[in-house]
């Protein structure tokens, strides 16, 4: 083989290799959470039943001012975004005018 045909067999395997379509990289794997997860929990009719017979077990087994105190055990008050009402509560975005 002639110095002339190497090169030229030299050449066409370099573009063979360049002509072959390279190894795709793998999709990196996002870990999302489905929009649903990060709603708040709701109760079932009967969770709702049960918190309804505590709190009146509760009520009725306290004074106000105990009961008070049970309920707003843990409870952390949060700070409000909105602008306060000249009474103090959080006015709405959609006021009427």
């Amino acid at each position: 083989m002639s110095l002339c045909d190497s090169k030229m067999k030299l050449q066409a395997e370099k573009k063979k290799d360049q002509k072959k379509p390279s190894t795709p990289m793998p999709p990196l794997k996002l870990e999302r959470k489905t929009s649903i997860e990060s709603e708040p929990k709701t109760l079932l009719r009967e969770e709702i039943n049960l918190a309804r017979e505590a709190a009146l077990k509760v009520m009725n087994t306290h004074t106000n001012e105990e009961a008070l105190q049970i309920f707003l055990t843990g409870l952390v008050p949060i700070k409000s975004t909105r602008k306060a009402n000249e009474d103090g509560a959080a006015g709405s975005e959609c006021e009427e005018e």
